[in-house]
Order: structure tokens, then sequence, then C-alpha cells
């Protein structure tokens, strides 16, 4: 399996730590034996932050590159590819998600020959949470939220993702991006995958928002088996530093 983050620009140096502990947490529960990979724009700052076993590789120096483009919309998190390699089963996760115990709801949608790709839900579906991409949504299209998604093994959202990517470019002007563009541009790739009963949502009590606006009074992980600390300003990774710290045996 493929384990993979991006990080760039102004990110790096605020959220490497928050990296860390993401790529550690997930290397907790799956292992050594897998692929951990981290694109970005300076191989040899971040380098000096994570286990020399991360396969960290340079973005494309051709700006040309599929999804390598710089916007307010997060599409550098897709560069160069929507897929390392199709035979494998990938997992894209951001720098601010952190798993807690091992996911058995993987172990199901894995098991499932019915399901294709999975994804977290949103805490409260909105339309600001397409972004610009609203303008391309159904009534069907879902309200997910692009933290951590999975590609099962075989299966592949780049068709999709393009078509809807090659739009965004040819209709969205710059004052109006948006920073949930390049995840309203995955949720309407998805509908009909959803539609068709090939996408697995994760529970949400289980795979959890946490933030300023988002199960702000939660205390307890206990029960949660994976949390986003959602952007901007993190929060919820301080509160639960201290947990992730026995978790990882820090």
């Amino acid at each position: 399996m493929i384990f993979r983050w991006s990080i760039w620009g102004d990110h790096i140096s605020k959220n490497i730590e928050l990296l860390r502990y993401s790529i550690l947490s997930f290397e907790k529960q799956f292992g050594s034996s897998n692929q951990y990979v981290v694109y970005t724009d300076n191989v040899e700052y971040v380098k000096k932050y994570l286990d020399e076993t991360i396969d960290i590789r340079q973005f494309p120096a051709d700006k040309n590159s599929l999804f390598c483009v710089t916007s307010k919309a997060t599409w550098l998190k897709w560069c160069p590819s929507a897929r390392i390699d199709i035979n494998q089963t990938e997992f894209f996760i951001d720098s601010d998600v952190f798993l807690l115990k091992y996911p058995k709801e993987i172990d199901s949608f894995l098991s499932n020959p019915n399901m294709k790709f999975a994804i977290m839900d949103e805490f409260f579906g909105q339309s600001w949470q397409h972004g610009a991409m609203h303008k391309r949504a159904t009534s069907d299209t879902p309200y997910i939220n692009a933290g951590f998604f999975v590609q099962k093994a075989g299966c592949d959202i780049s068709d999709g993702l393009t078509k809807e990517f090659r739009w965004w470019q040819d209709n969205i002007k710059d004052n109006e991006q948006t920073h949930h563009d390049e995840q309203g541009a995955l949720a309407v790739a998805l509908t009909k995958h959803l539609v068709d009963g090939e996408l697995y949502i994760f529970p949400k009590d289980k795979y959890m928002l946490i933030g300023p606006n988002e199960n702000k009074d939660i205390e307890n992980l206990e029960k949660v088996t994976l949390f986003h600390a959602v952007y901007p300003d993190h929060p919820a990774f301080n509160k639960f530093k201290n947990f992730l710290d026995k978790i990882l045996n820090k």
C-alpha cells in the first residue's frame, strides 16, 4: 500500500511537525513494509525533519504538469498525478490528519468488491465546502472532506478529477478561487461513484473533524479512530498532542 502526503511553500515551516506526527501515526498502525511518500517543493528542508525511510520527492519542475498549479485551491496535493501505482491501494492524507488506532473500516472497505473509493464525511454539509465547484455540483454530490481519501488497487479517480480540474482552469477566475475548490472537484468527480454504490464514506463519529467549528468541545478520543485537526490553525493538534505522544510512545 502507498501512503502519500504533500507539503509546500509556507505550509512547510508551519506544519512540518504535524506532518511528522501524521506519518508516524500511520506507520504505527500499518508498519514499515508499506510505501510512505511525501511530495514537496523543498526536499532538503523536509528531509531534516522526517525519518530517512520516508520517500521524499520533489514536485516536477515542469509547471505544465497536471495539478502542479499554485492557487488558493490545494491542487498541489495531487501533483504530479492522482495515482502513483494503480496496482496498489493508495491513501491521500493531509498533514493534519492523525490515525489513533487500527482502522477496521479500511478492512471492510477493501474486502467489499463493490467499493472503489473511500473518504471522510463532512461535519455538516454546506455548499461552501464545494468551493467554486458548487457550480458543478448536483443534488447527488456528496459533502466530503478530502483530508483522507483512499483509492483501492485497480481503481483510479484520475479521469474524473482531471475533467473537473480542466473545467476549473477554464471557468474559475482568480478572484473566484477558494481553499475548498479542490475538495469540491473531488466531490463532483465522486458523485457517479456514490450513486453507483462504489463510494465508502467513513463514519463521522470515528473519523472526526475537530476544529473551532467542528466537534470543538470534544475532550476524549478513546472512541475515535482518526481525526483531522482542520485548517487554518489546527488547534486540535496542540489540544491532543499529549494523547498522540502516548500512542506513539514518544
